[in-house]
């Protein structure tokens, strides 16, 4: 139901502040100082999602104190000048902090900031000098209220069980296509239920919401039972919970020395033994307390005298699709493609066991007689969970068993088909971008992307619906970047380059329209890359289209992002072709910057989720590698060359396209001479 605007409770006050992306990693360090300090802050990257004008507004508007984090980067965004006139306009408190040593204010910043004293906070160590007179300067202004106070999760020194929202303990984690994690209660606010689309508070990243319900985005178990484990942890060593065996008669009487991950009881030594002793409790994995220190360590039972290690035996037709079901998610399953890394221990097998497992699922499906709507519905997810671990042979394959049983058993029913068709023309797209990086694109493949996305796009024209019309925009984007690869090709008599090039320029400017109308405006900025890429190399209109979408990737996704140094890096070929090679040399600076924090962020995050050894991994290690050599900066690109030359042996083996490439690059002269240098320094040392 609708809340009227009297009914709406007015928003807790707080202390904002206000900062330039480059100096993020200092304010975390303030804004956790000032959390532990019983205030209530305001942040971008814990809060901003949906309207991101609006978000800023917001955030000044109910702020008690603005902390004005200024440096010449500061000065010259644009974001940030908005913010701070805004306050000003609005007659806040500012609290300005120098995070840039010797920096001066000049024109606007100069003016709002006048003759007011300024804290320096260029350094940590400035930082922590100040940070008493911060206080003071503070008060009340934005304290929590005692039963607000934040307390931080300990884990080794880290926050990863925090959610980033509320900077607690994760309640019901939920993960958005970005794969980024929150509490579930803590996304309801942001996108209620009817909201299509929501904006990643983290990365901005637009995502549509399944079902206009974001308690519908995949759950990470894996995550909920590490917060589980923690809390028990915690509680065991503070004190706070007093634990009672949950296994046997004696309750409370008995000293609670373990916890069973399989059944989730708390158990005594007799509950212990009992585990031990048992045929099938032996098996359970144990989370073991030492009571006397507080401390916890997990043990696998040993078997009884079989093999070392036990097979994986589930029904396939219950237990297998239940946990299938519980891990799978349309755009990444994460959980559950971790789950078979971590069955082989991150070795390259994993993935030809997962394809013979699933395929083994289905044909067990079909001899037992079920329904070709289920066949058919679990086909499509499988191919799908092939194409996100980079088996693209297996996925084409299925796909188009998929799409022989919708058109010959189930009635060839648009929707159906337009889904596969995307999906089918989605799986050749990600082929092409992983093959291009081996230099070796295959013309076919590129005509079988253009088939299969043209089949979709005449289906999805006669479904209706705002989300059919999202899906519409998409694979007309689809095939305009389809038909560009076309164009690089150079065409054939069947399709000329021309006639590519002006299908390309009519499917791009419909999902222009498209999208503009269905407000999603990170989807048309990329839309408007794709199109400048249509243009001729340099021209002013080709320039153009690039500031535009420059201006609205700042807008959605904030100044680093994966768009924007795609952006920055057309706008550094852009002046390179017009050979203005001071004005490109200051873009290309500008997007060594942004694609250096991207990957290196990005390369944390996947080691997380994946493991250090992955495709991910491999790819990512591979653009910092073109990074710094791009810089010239040959001994980092050579550490980061010799890293993914390490992880794609693991993952495809010595012969693979992808391994052979890095091999190439690490025969070059200039790296033999590098790792020639190193061997000898390490031989010294």
């Amino acid at each position: 139901m609708a809340t009227s605007q009297n009914d709406k409770v007015s928003p807790t006050k707080h202390v904002m502040i206000s900062y330039q992306w480059d100096s993020q990693k200092r304010m975390i360090k303030l804004r956790d100082k000032l959390k532990e300090a019983g205030y209530n802050i305001w942040m971008d990257i814990n809060h901003m999602a949906g309207d991101t004008l609006a978000c800023m507004a917001d955030a000044v508007e109910n702020a008690d104190a603005i902390l004005m984090c200024v440096s010449k980067r500061y000065q010259d965004s644009k974001s940030c000048k908005k913010e701070a006139e805004y306050a000003f306009q609005k007659d806040k408190v500012i609290i300005p902090l120098k995070v840039e040593e010797n920096f001066q204010p000049t024109g606007w910043l100069g003016l709002l900031m006048g003759t007011a004293l300024y804290y320096q906070a260029h350094s940590d160590e400035m930082l922590d000098k100040t940070f008493s007179d911060v206080l003071k300067e503070l008060g009340d202004k934005g304290k929590m209220a005692k039963q607000e106070k934040w307390l931080p999760v300990q884990r080794g020194g880290s926050k990863a069980l925090q959610c980033p929202i509320c900077l607690l303990p994760f309640k019901n984690p939920k993960m958005l296509p970005c794969m980024h994690r929150f509490c579930e209660e803590c996304l309801v606010p942001l996108a209620p239920t009817g909201t299509k689309y929501i904006s990643c508070p983290l990365c901005r990243k637009e995502s549509s919401v399944p079902k206009g319900d974001v308690r519908q985005f995949p759950t990470d178990f894996h995550l909920k039972e590490l917060v589980e484990e923690e809390a028990s942890k915690q509680q065991l060593s503070g004190g706070e919970v007093e634990f009672s065996c949950t296994c046997c008669e004696m309750g409370k009487q008995s000293r609670v020395v373990a916890k069973c991950q399989d059944c989730k009881h708390y158990i005594c030594d007799s509950g212990l033994s009992a585990h031990k002793s048992d045929e099938k409790l032996c098996q359970h994995k144990l989370l073991l307390f030492d009571v006397a220190k507080g401390e916890n360590t997990e043990t696998k039972q040993k078997p009884t005298a079989k093999a070392e290690k036990p097979e994986i035996k589930l029904n396939m037709e219950t237990e297998w699709w239940g946990l299938f079901d519980a891990m799978y998610d349309d755009d990444h399953s994460i959980n559950l493609l971790r789950f078979w890394i971590q069955c082989y221990n991150g070795e390259s097998q994993w993935q030809d066991m997962m394809v013979n497992h699933y395929l083994s699922c289905l044909d067990e499906l079909k001899t037992q007689g079920n329904d070709q709507e289920t066949l058919a519905k679990r086909q499509q997810q499988i191919a799908t969970v092939f194409k996100q671990a980079g088996q693209y042979d297996k996925a084409i394959e299925l796909i188009e068993k998929a799409l022989d049983l919708e058109v010959k058993e189930l009635g060839g029913r648009p929707e159906r088909l337009g889904d596969l068709y995307f999906l089918i023309s989605d799986v050749y797209s990600e082929r092409l971008n992983s093959i291009a990086l081996a230099r070796n694109v295959d013309p076919d493949m590129v005509q079988q992307y253009i088939k299969h996305a043209r089949n979709c796009l005449n289906l999805r024209r006669k479904a209706k619906g705002d989300d059919q019309k999202f899906k519409l925009a998409s694979i007309l984007r689809s095939l305009s970047h389809a038909l560009r690869n076309w164009i690089d090709y150079g065409g054939d008599k069947t399709l000329s380059a021309q006639d590519a090039k002006t299908e390309s320029m009519k499917h791009i400017e419909e999902a222009i329209k498209l999208f503009t109308k269905l407000k999603a405006k990170g989807n048309v900025a990329k839309c408007i890359m794709t199109k400048s890429s249509l243009l001729e190399a340099g021209s002013e209109e080709k320039e153009k289209l690039l500031r535009k979408a420059l201006e609205m990737c700042d807008e959605v996704y904030g100044e680093v992002s994966r768009l924007s140094g795609m952006l920055l890096w057309c706008m550094y070929v852009l002046f390179h072709t017009r050979k203005d090679f001071y004005e490109a040399y200051k873009w290309l600076e500008k997007c060594s910057q942004v694609r250096t924090k991207v990957h290196t962020f990005t390369y944390c995050f996947c080691n997380e989720v994946y493991g250090e050894v992955s495709r991910l991994s491999g790819m990512l290690l591979w653009c910092m590698y073109v990074l710094f050599h791009t810089r010239k900066d040959f001994y980092e690109a050579y550490k980061w060359l010799e890293k993914c030359s390490q992880v794609r042996t693991k993952m495809s083996g010595e012969h693979h396209p992808h391994t052979q490439m890095v091999y190439e690059q690490l025969n070059r002269s200039i790296y033999r001479e590098i790792a020639r240098k190193t061997k000898e320094a390490e031989q010294k040392s």
